[in-house]
């Protein structure tokens, strides 16, 4: 008798395992072949907005509507939420580069292996469970009906935390708690950069329009006192100047028209400047961002820093090409959550620069114009790109970290930048 207690407990639970694989594995099978007929649908549409993200989340939210409307009643999870979860996860693993779309093929293959794995393994305790129940008494024991066998597995979560755990790496990092900030009182911060007390070089007069552009000022005027024998070549070092020592300067610039007047061996240089964020709104980024780093525990390491930005950029922002305020400014990623690549790198820059951790501004092409960061760890120069470690559509609190301190080699895959005009990384990944 104890014998058929054993095996009949071992058939509950093959039989049980297998109802949920069978399940879960309908269930992927029927999304997949939905989004995989609206691809196929759009798939001119796709080809033309390769490289626009705005337009490629517009395609993809159309297929996944597609495929998550009126699902059929026999695959469609009785949790919508669930399902359309599901949904929005498979969609994202199909069309966010190669080895996601493989990883997707080679979870549903799994899922149909195991399926048919614990199908025999069932069929096979079956056939053992009968042969017990002819072998023992008629008889069988009086079960209490208030006995319940609980059985915890979720072999689809395991195998989604096995594979996420390979495609990630070791995790050396700290997990970060953000704090609710978003009822708290910002405090505006007005940070000025220091005028030189003479202009006779480039970096002088760099410095010079630094300052002014530091008050977001539309119209300043610069005297010059250095050599004007090619005053015209002189801006246009400046301007390399500034791109180099002042990236966010330089990024949130927009029209800059100039007027020379000479006098002897002085330039009086008049300059008038357009700008994607006002003096108030920058001030007010720089005041948040004080408030988010203060959040950062006092023993976080320098790539702890580093992941804590990354975490916090991608959990509060969805990527959002027609948000409320400009979408390329750091006070539209910050403060109304939405944003675009650059708005993105910006605001990491300056996190980064209020962290003391060294960091520079790229720009490049990623199936069109791009822009991310690159971050100086324990002594090694990496790649972080914010933006495509952020999910699209958005998945909330879910962080990628495909993107997270790469080297050049990797980055070079789908990333295109003059090398020359920025440091080399480290050899290898960071993780």
């Amino acid at each position: 008798m104890s014998n058929l207690i054993i095996f009949s407990i071992i058939f509950l639970i093959v039989l049980v395992i297998f109802i949920k694989l069978f399940r879960s594995f309908t269930v992927q099978l029927y999304i997949r072949s939905r989004i995989r007929k609206g691809i196929r649908k759009n798939f001119k549409q796709i080809k033309l907005a390769k490289g626009n993200k705005q337009q490629l989340f517009d395609v993809y939210k159309s297929v996944y509507n597609n495929a998550t409307l009126k699902p059929n009643r026999l695959f469609a999870s009785r949790d919508r939420d669930k399902f359309e979860l599901k949904a929005n996860t498979e969609l994202n693993r199909m069309t966010r580069n190669p080895f996601t779309k493989l990883y997707a093929s080679a979870l549903t293959y799994s899922k149909g292996l195991f399926t048919c794995l614990f199908l025999i393994a069932t069929i096979l305790s079956g056939g053992i469970l009968k042969d017990e129940v002819k072998a023992s008494s008629l008889t069988l024991p009086t079960v209490d009906q208030d006995i319940q066998l609980k059985l915890n597995v979720n072999l689809e979560d395991k195998i989604d935390q096995i594979v996420t755990t390979f495609m990630q790496g070791e995790n050396k990092l700290q997990s970060f708690n953000f704090q609710d900030l978003a009822n708290k009182k910002v405090v505006p911060v007005y940070d000025v950069k220091d005028l030189p007390k003479a202009v006779t070089n480039v970096e002088q007069l760099g410095q010079a329009i630094a300052h002014h552009m530091s008050q977001f000022e539309h119209q300043f005027t610069v005297y010059y006192e250095g050599d004007v024998s090619d005053f015209e070549t002189t801006i246009d070092e400046v301007f390399a100047w500034l791109e180099v020592n002042e990236p966010y300067l330089w990024a949130v610039m927009g029209e800059f028209s100039t007027r020379a007047k000479y006098f002897g061996n002085k330039v009086e240089w008049h300059a008038t400047v357009n700008y994607d964020l006002t003096a108030e709104q920058n001030a007010i980024v720089l005041g948040k961002i004080d408030q988010i780093i203060s959040t950062i525990p006092e023993n976080a390491t320098e790539s702890d820093k580093v992941k804590f930005v990354n975490d916090y950029l991608v959990v509060h922002t969805e990527y959002n090409l027609n948000s409320k305020a400009n979408p390329h400014t750091p006070y539209s990623v910050l403060m109304n959550g939405e944003g675009v690549c650059e708005g993105y790198a910006l605001a990491a820059l300056l996190m980064f620069e209020a962290l003391g951790i060294e960091a520079k501004y790229v720009v490049g092409n990623a199936g069109g114009p791009h822009a991310w960061n690159l971050v100086k760890v324990d002594g090694q120069w990496y790649h972080l790109d914010i933006t495509w470690n952020d999910p699209v559509p958005d998945q909330g609190d879910r962080v990628h970290y495909q993107y997270f301190l790469i080297s050049d080699e990797k980055l070079s895959n789908d990333h295109e930048w003059i090398k020359s005009d920025y440091p080399k990384t480290a050899v290898n990944d960071y993780l």
